[in-house]
């Protein structure tokens, strides 16, 4: 009885075709030790048509760990980016996608970016309508020269690909790829380890001397067996009675062979990802180097992109619709990938478009809360930016013209808040690189008028006059803040027990010196962002537009912020003073707020709590406590608190210090005590984050040019007409006639344009005057042109000190007074030690470098 089989009828097409990659016979790459002359002989072999060794040798230097990972990262950025077919609508086609997420589409990518790695590369398609699959060609198996596939990799000629459409082969004649630029450099580091390895044994185990007995030949034997069999560091047999001496021909610690790696390394990174610092880290391991290397590695991947995008369509398309694929008309592309946003772009971008709250919880993986679930937030608290008015329904954040933003929905009120928050947060801006419009727009700016500084620093930004620096905007900055400030410091009202007037010297110049920082660095931010703004827009037009709005919010938003807590900060340091003066009479002190619906909830959970003056918690909740915080200190006589309201007093404070509004202001840096601190804005509430600490090097660029002044000293004291008073006399008589007792210690005051008074002491004097340290004797005659010099100077700038050590170099702390005269310009310098204002030194001005930093006065 015969069986009956079951039978299986396979769809078959192009598969029942002759495949051509089993016919080729695969052989094992040559294995040896490789050395440039065959790396040369190799390239000389594929020149004329044998590809076979350099191929070979490709395959055995690609063991290198850092050129195969350099390969990889080239071919996986290719691999990891998203690809999409659509088809002449626009749409996706199932099918085409399906086979996408497969292996073989993986392996197809990596072939085609295999022409850029080795200079040729090529795939056999074995697939039908109902399977996709392909097996890739070994590079050594094409021949480009004969256009054929050969079965041997030494034959010249076999099966030939023009016209198959089961074949996709790449490349160029002559042509191959990285690998060849790369490969003598794998070559050179192998070898460059193995003299390494040489020198290690050679010098990098100690000699061993062992010495017997001459009487004993029988210990000789021993001790020479002994030291055999110790290992293998070298070892030497003497009589005890004998000496051996060796001289080292030189000596080095092996360093040059690991720079010679690094190079090897380098020279191979270079050639393969076009940066290093992507891979390996650099000496100086500066984050911005290796943001400027990613972006060349970015700009090669989009072009391998390009490459890839262009094959698929161009040669992959037709192989798949001859299959009978769903791809005509169709295109592969791939998507132009989105920008990654942080929480404080999507807040920025919530202001100009609608962003479903769908979208953030599916994006950051926050569920959706429950019903009456509590929400974290937030706490409006921190800055109180916005004052909303239930019952007027309009926020108390303003326009730019001034004008009130209605919030009449609850939607609108917390979309003017976040924009608020927005506004506060840039505070804290990124260092400014280097910027400037390299090119300018094709419009005229003599449409622009010249009535407002936010039309003049535009025009200047577009012509290309302000690519980093504005002097005119820090002048308006600056002039603006220190006017808050001299509001409180320099009038002279009168208070109860307490004047206005009365003030340290040192302490409000501390604080002008701090806005002086605060301006320059707001400046260097806004110009960067102009002209950033500049090189995106595509007209003129455009580019006022944005540049007017982003003036509007740094000179007229934030700027009025800064001015009002500027204010509040000088109130709070000056109440400060004036109290501390009297703590024997006023022993505690009382935190008041301002009582009204403006306040924080965190400033109210403080208001009438009452600690000693010394108590240290003080140092953290002295007023203000945030941006615009108008809360103060009320003094109390003794018999106005008792014990147990103290102790309730600084729980409260203590619990207060454990609470989430506490920890934002700490984040807010607002967790200082203003009257001890002599600043207005810290370091980390500056524009340019710890812009004292890099002043000098942000502002080097900054030339006496770009302030409007003249270059060369030398063309200003060639330009003067007035003659420099010298005096004639011995310094000790000089002294003797303008020196006055401060504090029991005779000292040399000297009161500048502003009538700030600085002070040189006795010793001071002397080594200016003399010749005991250096030769500065000659300066004596110059000791008339002091007063004139401080208090009718030409130039004052915030400069650098030449005597302070590495690590403070770039702090712009000394005040140079510069009078130019006939002939001859003077120096006059100062600087704030130790709280004290000292009068630090006088000299001729022999070098231009002198003027750089913040020029902070200039004669009109």
């Amino acid at each position: 009885m015969s069986k009956k089989k079951n039978t299986t009828v396979t769809k078959i097409s192009k598969a029942a075709e002759p495949v051509v990659v089993n016919q080729i016979v695969v052989k094992a790459p040559t294995r040896k030790v490789y050395d440039v002359g065959d790396w040369r002989n190799a390239l000389r072999s594929a020149d004329s048509g044998r590809v076979k060794s350099l191929y070979d040798l490709f395959e055995d230097v690609l063991i290198d760990g850092v050129l195969a990972d350099a390969v990889s990262k080239r071919i996986d950025a290719v691999l990891n980016s998203e690809l999409t077919f659509l088809d002449k609508d626009g749409k996706e086609v199932e099918e085409i996608t399906d086979i996408m997420d497969t292996t073989d589409w993986e392996e197809l990518l990596r072939q085609i970016m295999n022409e850029r790695i080795y200079g040729r590369s090529g795939v056999e398609f074995i697939c039908t309508p109902d399977s996709f699959h392909i097996a890739p060609i070994p590079a050594k198996h094409i021949n480009l020269r004969n256009k054929c596939i050969v079965i041997n990799d030494s034959d010249d000629k076999g099966v030939p690909y023009e016209g198959d459409t089961s074949l996709l082969i790449l490349g160029h004649e002559r042509n191959y790829g990285l690998l060849l630029k790369a490969t003598p450099f794998a070559i050179y580091k192998r070898g460059g380890f193995g003299d390494w390895s040489q020198w290690i044994e050679l010098f990098g185990m100690p000699q061993r001397i062992g010495k017997y007995n001459t009487y004993d030949p029988e210990s000789r034997k021993l001790l020479e067996q002994a030291l055999e069999q110790a290992g293998s560091a070298s070892y030497v047999v003497i009589p005890r009675e004998a000496e051996v001496e060796t001289k080292e021909a030189g000596s080095g610690s092996g360093a040059s062979y690991n720079e010679f790696r690094q190079s090897c390394n380098e020279e191979m990174l270079i050639t393969i990802l076009g940066q290093t610092l992507t891979t390996v880290q650099g000496k100086n391991g500066a984050r911005s180097l290796g943001e400027v290397h990613k972006e060349v590695e970015e700009g090669k991947n989009k072009s391998d992109m390009r490459f890839v995008q262009r094959v698929l369509n161009n040669h992959v398309l037709p192989l798949l619709e001859a299959r009978g694929y769903p791809v005509n008309g169709g295109k592969f592309v791939f998507p132009k990938a989105a920008e990654q946003l942080t929480v404080a772009d999507i807040v920025q971008l919530s202001d100009i478009m609608p962003i479903p709250q769908s979208y953030l919880h599916e994006k950051y993986s926050i569920p959706v809360p429950e019903n009456d679930e509590p929400i974290a937030r937030r706490q409006p608290a921190t800055f109180e930016p916005v004052n909303i008015d239930e019952g007027e329904g309009t926020a108390a954040v303003q326009n730019i013209d001034g004008s009130a933003v209605p919030t009449k929905s609850t939607q609108a009120r917390q979309r003017a808040e976040a924009s608020f928050f927005r506004r506060l947060r840039d505070f804290f801006a990124e260092a400014p690189t280097m910027m400037g419009a390299n090119s300018k727009l094709p419009y005229l700016t003599t449409t622009l008028s010249d009535d407002t500084l936010d039309n003049r620093l535009i025009k200047r930004v577009a012509n290309g006059d302000a690519p980093y620096f504005d002097a005119e905007l820090f002048k308006f900055i600056s002039d603006d803040l220190l006017n808050a400030i001299h509001k409180v410091f320099k009038r002279p009202i009168k208070n109860a027990a307490y004047t206005y007037d009365n003030f340290d010297p040192a302490f409000v110049t501390a604080m002008e010196q701090n806005l002086f920082h605060f301006s320059a660095a707001k400046t260097l931010a806004e110009v960067q962002k102009l002209n950033q703004l500049y090189r995106k827009a595509k007209s003129f037009e455009e580019f006022t537009a944005e540049a007017q709005k982003l003036c509007g919010k740094f000179n007229k938003v934030w700027q009025r912020t800064e001015y009002e807590t500027a204010n509040l900060t000088a109130e709070a340091a000056a109440n400060y003073q004036r109290l501390i003066k009297k703590a024997n009479r006023f022993p505690y002190w009382q935190y008041v707020t301002a009582g009204d619906e403006k306040v924080r909830e965190e400033h109210r959970k403080l208001n009438g709590v009452i600690l000693e003056v010394k108590d240290p918690r003080w140092d953290k909740i002295y007023p203000p406590n945030g941006w615009k915080c108008r809360c103060r200190v009320k003094p109390l006589l003794r018999n106005e608190a008792n014990e147990s309201i103290i102790k309730e007093s600084q729980q409260t404070v203590d619990k207060f210090f454990e609470s989430k509004e506490w920890t934002n202001a700490v984040a807010s840096h607002f967790d200082h005590n203003p009257g001890k601190r002599g600043h207005v804005f810290n370091a980390n509430q500056m524009y340019v984050k710890k812009f004292p600490n890099k002043a000098t090097k942000l502002m080097d660029k900054v030339t006496p040019d770009d302030w409007g002044l003249k270059h060369s000293y030398r063309q200003l004291i060639r330009d003067a007409t007035k003659k420099a008073s010298l005096y004639e006399g011995n310094a000790a008589d000089w002294w003797d006639l303008h020196k006055k007792v401060v504090e029991k210690e005779e000292a040399l005051p000297v009161e500048d344009f502003a009538k700030r008074t600085w002070y040189m002491d006795k010793k001071s004097f002397d080594g200016h005057t003399t010749d005991t340290k250096k030769k500065r004797a000659f300066r004596t005659k110059y000791l008339d042109t002091i007063s004139e010099v401080m208090k009718d100077p030409d130039e004052v700038w915030l400069s650098k000190d030449p005597d302070m050590d590495q690590t403070q170099d770039n702090y712009l702390n000394q005040w140079l007074y510069i009078k130019y005269y006939e002939g001859v310009a003077i120096v006059c310098v100062c600087k704030l030690q130790n709280q004290q204002m000292n009068f630090k030194t006088w000299y001729e001005l022999h070098d231009d470098k002198i003027r750089k930093g913040l020029l902070i006065y200039r004669k009109k």
